[in-house]
This record gives structure tokens, sequence and C-alpha cells, in this order.
């Protein structure tokens, strides 16, 4: 059988959106496509994306994001997918949207993925999630109540047959605990986030701060980058942390799994998710996971995969932090169940396959 040509669509810069494309391409096995990718957005290419690219002979395009309604992108990208004779556009980002109009016109047809969680879009973000809903082929969803908040803000919207579940995996052959158990002398929490208020990392801060002060051993690593990088390291200057909290900067995928085997605990705050890959990849490295009691985080974490959830404000956080301080067998049982979880959504989803089904 003929591979099909699949453009994905995707943000230019580092986040969930380029790991999602990577690891969906790297779970292609069977070959089932012929992967493209065009990258728009206001930050450059980011190099692990140019890369990985270069690694398996994807054919890719950049462009630099010039406007809100950006038409020249729109019509570059319609332009990639008439040279290339794209049959599928995997769309992962609202900033094309316009696609999905388009393909009307055309003979290739729109994938359109949900990536945001619905109540920390912006006001555009979730017009443009209503027009993919009526104009693109297919919906992708990440689990199965996603739908119900978008009907939430657009009740006349019905849940169309095209609306489909495919859960996020993680490749637990890659993300893995260390072959070696080393025991870290200082109890050490870590996130990789991008550095975005929605992260809430002043509140993770300020918990470190005041478990300091009740005599607590702790050290922080960040791992990221973005706009509230230098207001995070001003805080943490400010409280006198810089011994404690570590920024590591923006990490390759390698370092990026080591910096997950050198930590005791995964710690995530955030307004909101729809998935996260970060708490993903740390249940694969096997780490306890303490998260935000929010949507998309609190309908998929739970004690029987690894997770912990705590209310956003700073006590709540402390509260949970210290079920696992100095708790050995409560760390090692909650390490079990996060490794054992990703292995089986692992086993059970193959994201490539899922989607060559229903297409």
């Amino acid at each position: 059988m003929a591979r099909k040509k699949l453009l994905h669509v995707l943000y230019s810069g580092q986040g969930g959106l380029g790991t999602y494309f990577m690891n969906f391409v790297n779970s292609d096995q069977n070959g089932n496509f012929e992967h493209y990718a065009f990258f728009y957005g206001i930050e450059p290419l980011d190099e692990e994306l140019k890369h990985f690219c270069l690694l398996n002979n994807i054919n890719y395009r950049y462009q630099l994001r010039s406007g809100k309604l950006d038409l020249k992108a729109i019509r570059l990208c319609n332009n990639f997918i008439r040279k290339n004779r794209i049959e599928y556009v995997f769309l992962h980002t609202f900033s094309m949207s316009l696609l999905t109009f388009l393909a009307f016109f055309n003979s290739w047809k729109v994938i359109a993925v949900d990536h945001t969680t619905h109540h920390i879009k912006t006001k555009i973000e979730k017009i443009f999630t209503m027009l993919n809903h009526f104009f693109a082929d297919k919906m992708v969803f990440f689990y199965k109540n996603q739908f119900d908040a978008i009907k939430g803000t657009f009740p006349f919207l019905c849940k169309r047959k095209n609306s489909i579940v495919i859960a996020k995996t993680v490749d637990t052959n890659a993300f893995k605990p260390h072959d070696t158990i080393s025991e870290n002398e200082v109890f050490t929490l870590g996130v990789a986030t991008r550095l975005v208020k929605g992260k809430l990392l002043d509140l993770l801060i300020q918990a470190i701060y005041e478990l300091k002060k009740e005599g607590y051993l702790v050290r922080l690593k960040i791992a990221g980058q973005g706009p509230e990088g230098e207001n995070m390291k001003k805080l943490t200057s400010s409280l006198g942390l810089t011994r404690e909290i570590i920024f590591t900067g923006l990490l390759n995928r390698n370092d990026l799994i080591k910096f997950y085997q050198s930590l005791d605990i995964y710690v995530h705050p955030s307004e909101g998710e729809t998935i996260c890959y970060s708490i993903m990849e740390a249940q694969a490295c096997a780490l306890p996971i303490l998260a935000s009691n929010v949507d998309g985080i609190s309908n998929y974490l739970s004690k029987e995969n690894g997770g912990v959830l705590f209310n956003n404000t700073v006590g709540g956080i402390i509260e949970k932090l210290k079920l696992f301080y100095d708790n050995e067998e409560l760390m090692v049982e909650y390490s079990r169940s996060s490794r054992n979880a990703m292995i089986e959504l692992f086993k059970k989803n193959n994201n490539s396959d899922c989607l060559l089904s229903i297409l």
C-alpha cells in the first residue's frame, strides 16, 4: 500500500506541539505516512525540530509570522501543499485554521488537533476551534470529555462522527529511569515547561521558600525558556533561593531525559493542560507526579498512574510535597505506578496506526 502524504502544520518554537510531532513520526514504525512539515510562528525554527526533520528526511518549510491574519503564510502553506501533492494536513496550530476552509476547494483534507485546554484559549482561538469543528474533515481530541468544554461555549455544536480520541503516548524505550539508582543528597524536584504566566511557577518558587524556612532541604530544577524566565529568576534571587533553584534553560531530548532521571519527584503547576507531555515523560522515567487540580490534568492523573493533585496555592503545593519528603515507601509505590501506566499506554496506543485507521 502506498504511503499517504501527511503534512504537519505546527508552531516553530519549543513546546508540546513539536514534541507531539516528533513522537507521532517516531510512532510510524510501519511507514504508514510520508511526512512533511510546515513550521510557523513568531520564534525562529527550533534547532531540535530542524535536526529531527533532517535526520528523518522530512521535507519542511519555515515561515515567520507577520500578523494576526497572516494571509501570506496561508498562501505559502497552500503552495507547499500543492507542490508536494499533500493528501492530508495535520493541523496543530490555530494560527493556520483558515486551511480548513481552503480544503473545501482542494483535494486535500484537514485533520485538526485540539491541543489547548478550552478555558485558557483566547477569544480568537475559541472561534478557530469552532471553525475547525465545522470545516475540518476530522477533529482529534486527547480524552473523552474534551469536547464537552467546547460545547459549553458553543451550545449549538454537536459531536460529529468525525470527532475522534487519539490518546497521547510517550516512547517508554527512550524515556525511562536511569539504569543505576543514585540517591540525591537533597530532595530534588523538577518541572519542564515553557516559562509563561499560565504555568504558575511563582507559586512553586514561593513553596520552596516556605519549605526552606521550615528547615526542609529541597532543590528545584526548572527546565525550559520563555517570556517569564527573567521574572522567575528575579523572584528566585529576591527570596534568596539561588542555591536551591536551578534554571537549566532549554534542553534537547537527550538532556531532557537526563534531567528527569536526576529528580526525585516531578511537580507541575498550571492553569490548564490538554494532557501534558512533560508529565507523561516524567511518568515514563518512573517519577511520582504532583500536579495542579485543573482540567486536562485532573481527568488524567490519579493514584493509579502515579499522580497526586494539589490546589493552585503555595499551601496546596507544600501540603502534597510533605507527603513524599522522607517517605521512601510512598516514593517507590508512586514511581512504580507512573512507569507501569506509561508502558501500558504506549503498548495500546500507536498514534500513527490510530490515525490511519480513521482516514
